[in-house]
């Protein structure tokens, strides 16, 4: 189990379990306010699947109770999944959008990367897909950026990563690629 003894604020919380989501880990995040809530959220292959706040309160319900924590402490727990019936909810990334409200709301965004950086991301995904297609990887990125426009935020460097990794043509090797450019760019602070 890993996990953080030191309190973190809200805005660290939700970037530590946008991490979590990124790379794919699988398991339940605990987070324990500094007021005493407990808050579960549970990831599966990335995605969130479950919510909850305190025992009675799942799903859309928990998002704004979610919001109002100002810190607290956050384990993670590799394999260990919410057991009851788990409710509908929005993907995972408008569950992220939802939360990043609260940020700007306060303005306690983190600092977005800046746009070096995002071109960083975007030269370090042509030069990864090259392991895999060659040259062709170069033409395969321009065509994407043309197609949608610049690179301007994370998500657009990872919706970026979903739409050429097919390029690869074979679908285990796709995902493994996705999963570890992912890991590489924010191990290298590129996202």
């Amino acid at each position: 189990m890993k996990s953080t003894t030191s309190l973190l604020a809200y805005p660290e919380l939700i970037a530590e379990i946008r991490r979590l989501s990124f790379e794919g880990e699988s398991g339940t995040v605990f987070i324990t306010s500094d007021d005493g809530h407990l808050v579960r959220f549970v990831l599966n292959e990335g995605r969130i699947t479950s919510l909850v706040f305190d025992t009675k309160h799942r799903g859309y319900d928990a998002i704004p109770l979610i919001q109002a924590i100002k810190s607290g402490r956050l384990q993670f727990a590799e394999g260990v999944f919410e057991t009851a019936c788990e409710l509908p909810l929005p993907d995972t990334e408008n569950i992220f959008q939802i939360f990043g409200e609260k940020w700007s709301a306060h303005a306690l965004a983190p600092a977005p990367s800046t746009s070096s950086n995002l071109g960083e991301a975007v030269e370090y995904l042509k030069k990864a897909l090259a392991n895999h297609i060659g040259p062709f990887s170069a033409i395969v990125c321009e065509e994407y950026i043309e197609k949608v426009g610049s690179v301007k935020t994370i998500d657009d460097v990872f919706a970026m990563i979903e739409a050429v990794a097919p390029e690869i043509g074979n679908p285990a090797q796709e995902q493994a690629f996705k999963e570890q450019l992912k890991k590489e760019m924010i191990k290298e602070g590129l996202i």
